[in-house]
């Protein structure tokens, strides 16, 4: 059990949290996308394992999986259930792993924009939605997530779904 000391705001004057920089979706892979496919621009590989801050829009899933989400740089929503995994997510999809702590949680959905600050992770993975990722991001602290309007990030318990059967 992690015991929180002081205020909230009392956070800002902690000497370690610099402002990551911002990393752009649309600075993920080189446009136009050439005869080699996607490629990572520069900057995107410059970030690796670095922090950095990514704005975009989640990803509305029908069947969200406990500590995964999506965003996107334009709205996008998803229909697993008549699509299968054969969808319309852009390239620039950034994943975002929440941290331990809150892995088990369903991150709410909420239309608009979220800012995520976490530690930028590239290369091909399998996800558990299986899907394969790039570009993924992994928070320090569920606070790093910032759902639309400057809201806290609310977690949905994974039991609480609604289960669909088919």
């Amino acid at each position: 059990m992690l015991a929180a000391s002081g205020c909230a705001h009392h956070a800002t004057h902690m000497p370690e949290v610099a402002p990551a920089p911002q990393l752009g979706l649309n600075e993920f892979f080189k446009l136009p996308v050439g005869p080699k496919g996607l490629e990572p621009t520069d900057r995107l590989l410059a970030m690796n394992g670095k922090r950095v801050t990514v704005q975009g829009y989640m990803v509305k899933e029908e069947e969200p999986l406990p500590g995964l989400f999506m965003l996107t740089p334009v709205p996008t929503a998803l229909a697993e259930l008549a699509d299968g995994p054969a969808d319309y997510l852009p390239p620039a999809t950034l994943f975002v792993h929440l941290p331990e702590e809150s892995a088990a949680g369903i991150a709410a959905y909420r239309p608009g924009t979220w800012n995520v600050t976490g530690r930028l992770e590239l290369g091909s993975r399998q996800e558990v939605n299986g899907r394969v990722s790039y570009v993924r991001l992994i928070p320090d602290r569920l606070e790093e997530v910032v759902a639309p309007q400057d809201k806290a990030v609310e977690l949905q318990d994974h039991s609480a779904q609604p289960h669909h059967h088919h």
